[in-house]
């Protein structure tokens, strides 16, 4: 059983949404899987926008993102399938962005307070979900789109929040395992939970590997694969550095300590969780799977 989470790169459009549902069908043929899925590419910080501009009044400024951000996630819908059952599909999207619009002229006089500036950035994941589980339905692959919010259970650290191991354990084993057992793939929302009394939270900015690491601890998972946009693990941007430093293999130790250090590759939290079981991080490219990409193990 191996855990992936997918970032808003490799979700930014339908032709990289295909690729993640090739690199599934590759993986599956020997493993179960569990996705873990990031907002599409620059989501999240339009939803953070929308929640500034409630802070200043500018409701139908805000609307006016909501808009942008509803027409990218049909527009991509309909890249991704034109089966006749996408309907469904485009119905729950119609049904979560309705909410979240109710919400958002229901609050637009009111203090946008960290639990409900949580609620609004959360809006993305939910959504991506959503797709990517078309996505792998319309290529044969049998899915089931999973809010986090039903079963990773936080502390109420609005904007930080951090998994409540004990308290998720009933969860988990109600409405993750059953998915796993029929060979069902979930995909499960990053960076999102729930406090003790149902409040939405989001676990920091890089959330997601968390949500992954959480969830891989929780299952024993042979190994954890972050897909990203680089291949691998490298000591500064390559993108800006072009000669910067790629790891082969580096312990959860130097990992952590280069994450804390700026190295944006992995979200230094998410190391602790698969630490504790010795689970393997592999670093690899959704551009290029073939690159043998980054280990991040015990030494």
């Amino acid at each position: 059983m191996i855990v992936m989470k997918f970032g808003g790169a490799s979700l930014s459009d339908a032709t990289n949404i295909a690729n993640t549902c090739e690199i599934v069908r590759t993986y599956q043929r020997n493993d179960k899987v569990i996705l873990i899925v990031s907002a599409m590419q620059g989501v999240t910080d339009q939803l953070f926008e929308i929640a500034e501009l409630l802070k200043k009044r500018k409701v139908e400024e805000a609307l006016s993102i909501l808009q942008k951000i509803k027409d990218l996630h049909f527009e991509t819908l309909e890249s991704v399938s034109q089966s006749r059952l996408t309907v469904k599909t485009k119905i729950e999207l119609y049904r979560l962005f309705y909410q979240l619009e109710y919400f958002i002229k229901n609050i637009a006089q009111k203090e946008i307070t960290l639990a409900r500036t949580d609620y609004i950035v959360s809006w993305g994941e939910r959504a991506s979900a959503r797709i990517v589980n078309e996505a792998l339905e319309e290529a044969g692959m049998p899915a089931y789109a999973l809010d986090a919010s039903t079963f990773l259970a936080t502390n109420d650290d609005f904007g930080n929040a951090v998994p409540v191991y004990s308290t998720s354990q009933k969860y988990i084993q109600q409405i993750l395992l059953p998915l796993i057992e029929n060979d069902i793939i979930p995909v499960i929302t990053g960076y999102i939970g729930f406090t003790h009394d149902g409040c939405t939270t989001t676990l920091g900015r890089g959330g997601s590997d968390l949500s992954a690491a959480f969830v891989a601890n929780y299952l024993d998972a042979k190994g954890l694969y972050l897909w990203k946009d680089v291949a691998g693990f490298y000591e500064q941007d390559p993108h800006k550095y072009p000669k910067a430093k790629k790891f082969t293999t580096l312990s959860y130790i130097q990992a952590e300590k280069l994450c804390r250090g700026g190295a944006k590759v992995i979200y230094h939290k998410a190391i602790e969780p698969v630490r504790k079981k010795k689970i393997p991080i592999y670093v690899k490219s959704f551009i290029d799977p073939s690159q043998i990409g980054s280990v991040v193990k015990e030494k």
